[in-house]
């Protein structure tokens, strides 16, 4: 993998007098905590959250080529290198207008193929916990592998079907390093629905997964009203997804591995008007128990954040997030799961600094639970808090 990532930046480059144009972005990610705790090894952490660098070359009149290389705790999904903090090719595309090429006209028709994890559409992730956010739980996107994505659009946008497909053409090893694809493919078809066209302000998304897991389907539901009139913003999203066969869930830290049914629900509100905004979100989990006990934590966490710039470049803000049910239990028996604030610094476009304080007891940081996040670093210690520091770059 090391090679073929040389071999691609050398390629790369040697194409692009060939390609009409070129851009290259991306982004990196750092953050650090500190809990002061000379006894506790893990009271200090930093991370390199993210590194990325995107390469965006347009191919003549209709086509163009995407490369991204990334660094970060999510590309290794079925692909990538070892050990981890590798840069490794998360994706390789080629996408296609056929629309354009036709000359149609009212009628979108695109193709995407190449080395990639086929999702959803990104649009209800807003609040700044992301609760509302179906990825944050379930990652409803096919395995990183090769295959395509075939997107129309009808109705000057209002109907955007999709289906994607990929092909098992790398599998994990087993204990002796070898290889086993067994070719089998695995699709996502849907359909967004953007009503921006027809003079309302509302995105409505359905779509249907088949899991890598025989009978492990998903179908999901995700909504977003967003209103802006003047300096005055509401936006409400969140999302609905549901198991034909209950899986291993990211976010309770639990394995389930009973056949009913289950279901994950998430919502968030967003209230903003000059230079002052707040989040309300929550999630919950439906029909999959914990820890056998036949309590399904319908409710299971609430967060509210909130922040204000006073000045265009310098602001501050403030979250706290609550655990409920069983879901509580999975998170150190705590309800109060953390509590922070800090001031946010934005000097040019693209770069944001962070700096502040953070309580999270200690129980709840060391927990299995994964749902548990915060809203200015993505991990902390196992330690009653610290000082935190994060960097975002885009370019």
């Amino acid at each position: 993998m090391k090679n073929l990532f040389i071999l691609t930046l050398v390629l790369l480059f040697a194409a692009m007098p060939m390609l009409a144009e070129v851009r290259i972005g991306g982004e990196f990610d750092y953050y650090m905590v500190n809990g002061f705790d000379s006894d506790n090894t893990a009271s200090f952490e930093d991370k390199w959250d993210k590194g990325e660098l995107d390469f965006r070359a347009s191919v003549g009149d209709y086509s163009r080529v995407l490369i991204e290389i990334e660094e970060d705790g999510s590309w290794n999904n079925g692909r990538g290198t070892y050990p981890e903090g590798t840069p490794s090719i998360n994706y390789f595309r080629v996408q296609t207008d056929w629309g354009k090429f036709f000359g149609l006209s009212g009628t979108g028709i695109r193709t995407d193929i190449g080395l990639y994890s086929y999702q959803t559409f990104d649009h209800i992730h807003f609040t700044g916990f992301g609760y509302e956010y179906s990825e944050n739980f379930s990652n409803p996107s096919l395995p990183k592998d090769f295959g395509f994505k075939l997107s129309l659009s009808f109705l000057d946008g209002l109907v955007q079907p999709y289906y994607a497909m990929v092909f098992d053409t790398v599998q994990a090893t087993d204990n002796k390093g070898k290889a086993t694809p067994d070719g089998e493919a695995t699709y996502m078809v849907g359909s967004g629905f953007d009503f921006k066209s027809a003079g309302l302000p509302l995105w409505l998304e359905a779509y249907f997964m088949k899991g890598a897991a025989e009978d492990a389907n998903q179908f999901g539901l995700e909504a977003m009203y967003d209103l802006a009139i003047g300096d005055v913003k509401l936006t409400l999203g969140g999302f609905y997804l549901n198991f034909t066969k209950a899986q291993r869930s990211r976010w309770s830290g639990q394995g389930a591995d009973s056949d009913d049914r289950g279901s994950l629900w998430g919502l968030g509100i967003r209230f903003a008007m000059y230079g002052f905004a707040v989040d309300i979100n929550g999630a919950g989990q439906l029909g999959q128990d914990y820890y056998g006990k036949g309590n399904y934590s319908p409710f299971s966490v609430l967060a509210i954040d909130a922040e204000y710039f006073f000045l265009e470049w310098l602001g501050l803000n403030a979250g706290t997030a609550f655990a409920f049910g069983d879901y509580k239990e999975t998170s150190g028996d705590k309800a109060l799961q953390s509590i922070e604030a800090g001031i946010v610094v934005k000097p040019s476009k693209g770069i944001l600094y962070k700096v502040g304080y953070i309580y999270v007891d200690k129980d709840v940081a060391a927990s299995p639970g994964v749902l548990f996040r915060t809203l200015n670093t993505k991990k902390v210690t196992a330690e009653k808090g610290g000082l935190y520091f994060t960097v975002k770059v885009d370019y």
